[in-house]
């Protein structure tokens, strides 16, 4: 984890897609459900999306139902996703599908029909009508791999799942990208896997702008919970937010307005409809 903590001490102090249609302006705030697993806690997504949403003065709040290494058909098999969206409504709900071949399986016919893939587009579909029922939107995040080509496998398989389920896609991995031509020595998967602070960054400001309808602007954040380690003791039965152990010690990670300056005028420039290339991790 010293790779994944040092940026920490650099970047932060403590203290005690295709667009969418616009989405409504909600002055009630957002209510937000995320769905996956260590790609979207690590560095805390959801934490950091309610950051951005703070400086913005609108009010985001989230429920996490997360794994390591978690995949959809499972947290349709444990029911505690389907319970809160019985018992809560939400504005919009995330899922984001376990990385690698699961992720961009429906951008292979020869994969498409094979058990793992088939129960990761009936997951989809499932959580998808559990959500639009109760009147939620549904995003579905087109994550990330190791190069270009990965990130285009996924990003077909996402545009299938989202095609078939009525949803929309949040394209997290143009958001990385972005970043990365605006900053060529960001470290932004720095195993490969998992986003750097910098990456999770990107993604909350993105996540804002897909929500929101409208791009956030460079304010500093305060975030008032730990950003998690890929290792984090997450459990997928309870929202994480409510999970005493990863509550933290009540200190207050400020990331000043300078360092998120960068960040919004990468996200603000204009990108083409293709993934565009890079290599290698």
């Amino acid at each position: 984890m010293r790779a994944l903590l040092l940026p920490l001490a650099l970047l932060f102090s403590a203290t005690a897609a295709h667009a969418a249609p616009k989405p409504p302006e909600n002055p009630d705030g957002y209510r937000v459900m995320l769905v996956g697993n260590s790609l979207t806690y690590a560095n805390n997504l959801p934490a950091l999306l309610r950051a951005v949403g703070a400086a913005e003065g609108k009010a985001i709040s989230t429920e996490t139902f997360a794994a390591p290494g978690g995949t959809l058909s499972e947290r349709v098999a444990d029911g505690a996703v389907t319970q809160a969206l019985q018992e809560r409504s939400f504005d919009a709900v995330v899922l984001q599908e376990q990385g690698g071949h699961l992720a961009a399986c429906m951008s292979s016919p020869s994969a498409q029909h094979k058990a793992p893939c088939a129960a990761s587009r009936k997951a989809y579909a499932a959580l998808a009508e559990q959500a639009k029922a109760r009147g939620a939107r549904v995003l579905l995040m087109a994550t990330w791999g190791p190069d270009e080509r990965w990130d285009a496998r996924v990003a077909r398989s996402v545009a299938m799942h989202a095609k078939a389920t009525g949803s929309e896609t949040f394209h997290a991995a143009r958001a990385l990208h972005a970043l990365r031509t605006a900053m060529p020595g960001v470290q932004l998967i720095p195993d490969g896997i998992h986003p750097s602070t910098h990456g999770a960054l990107i993604l909350a400001l993105a996540l804002y702008r897909e929500l929101t309808g409208q791009a956030a602007t460079a304010h500093e954040l305060r975030i008032n919970a730990p950003l998690l380690p890929v290792n984090a003791a997450v459990s997928p039965s309870t929202p994480l937010e409510s999970q005493p152990a990863l509550a933290g010690d009540g200190r207050t990670t400020v990331v000043p307005v300078e360092l998120m300056a960068p960040l919004v005028d990468a996200l603000a420039k204009p990108s083409g409809e293709m993934l565009p290339p890079r290599r290698g991790r």
